[in-house]
C-alpha cells in the first residue's frame, strides 16, 4: 500500500508492469517489492559498515543469553541503521 500511495497510479503501474506494458499480478508485485527491499537493505548494511568501521559492533549487536552477537543479516543491520539515523524505510531510497 505504501508504494501505491507514494505516487500516482500511473507511476505505480509503470514500475509494476512487464516489458509489454501488462500489469503484474499481486504475487509478482510482492516479489519485485521484496527484491527492491533486499537491495535497499544490503546497500544500507554496506553503508553502515563503512560509516561505523571499527565501531560497528558497538552499534550493531545484541545480547542473547548473556552473549554479545554482532548482527550479520542485512535486514537487521538496515533496521538498526534506520533507527539510529531516524529514517523511515522510504527515506533510505535516495
Amino acid at each position: 500500500m505504501r508504494r501505491w500511495r507514494k505516487g500516482t497510479p500511473e507511476e505505480f503501474w509503470v514500475a509494476f508492469s512487464d516489458e509489454n506494458g501488462v500489469q503484474l499480478k499481486y504475487t509478482a508485485i510482492l516479489d519485485r517489492l521484496a527484491k527492491e527491499r533486499t537491495a535497499r537493505n544490503e546497500e544500507l548494511a554496506r553503508k553502515a559498515r563503512a560509516e561505523y568501521g571499527d565501531r560497528f559492533a558497538e552499534f550493531f549487536s545484541y545480547t542473547k543469553a548473556g552473549q554479545r552477537h554482532v548482527k550479520v543479516r542485512a535486514c537487521d543491520i538496515a533496521k538498526t541503521y534506520r533507527e539510529i539515523k531516524n529514517l523511515e524505510e522510504d527515506e533510505d531510497e535516495g
